[in-house]
């Protein structure tokens, strides 16, 4: 029994003292640290690309619509369909270096007529806009000749006419389609991105579409 515990006791002293070093030493404290920090400073980098990513195709949404609405209230002579496509193309560009596969595009004519009506104080004329011809691509919905829609402030003015520009995408995130689908808590994993741009044309009453207008049109 004495010579167990003579031999127990020195492994006994040596264990505690290398227990003692370890406790206090500091190797490896800044390799643990990182392992710990590490996911969450993942995370946040990842997120603020995306977040970055979609601010900037919300963007360039933007600057499409804007583009096709003044490129088409530039044409002094009419538009047709053929150079209705050269400016889509043209405005298409500007998306770049973003994918616009879901970019759809729509470009329409609205003249603003007087109904007859007058509304406010002082009162005003009441107008309405409808739709005298309309032209989309990549998939786009073009509005119905005639249809009746919303004059915005600054365009209601009797007899006269604007531009309005429409895009819209789905703008699906390249890393983060779960966590979309769990925040908009209805299995999407994309969000709309549109923009909705009315333009006043330019050095002419109405741009017409193949020589033929609507705003003296009873």
């Amino acid at each position: 029994m004495r010579a167990l515990a003579h031999l127990l006791l020195p492994l006994a002293v040596r264990l505690k003292t290398r227990f003692g070093l370890l406790i206090a030493s500091s190797r490896g404290v800044a390799a643990v640290e990182f392992a710990m920090v590490f996911p969450i400073m993942l995370v946040l980098y990842l997120g603020l690309v995306e977040i970055t990513t979609a601010v900037n195709t919300d963007r360039k949404v933007t600057l499409l619509s804007r583009a096709l609405a003044d490129l088409t209230g530039r044409a002094r002579g009419g538009v047709t369909p053929t150079s209705m496509g050269d400016v889509f193309t043209a405005a298409f560009s500007i998306m770049q270096p973003y994918s616009n596969a879901n970019v759809k595009m729509v470009v329409s004519s609205i003249v603003v007529r007087d109904t007859g009506q007058t509304a406010g104080d002082p009162p005003a004329p009441v107008v309405q806009g409808k739709v005298c011809w309309s032209e989309a691509r990549n998939g786009g919905a073009a509005l119905v000749k005639d249809a009746v829609v919303t004059v915005p402030e600054g365009f209601r003015t009797p007899n006269t006419s604007f531009v309005r520009a429409d895009v819209n995408m789905n703008y699906v995130p390249m890393l983060g389609q779960d966590i979309l689908k769990w925040v908009t808590n209805n299995g999407t994993a994309s969000i709309t991105l549109d923009q909705k741009t009315p333009w006043p044309v330019r050095n002419v009453p109405e741009v017409t579409m193949s020589g033929q207008g609507c705003l003296f049109t009873p």
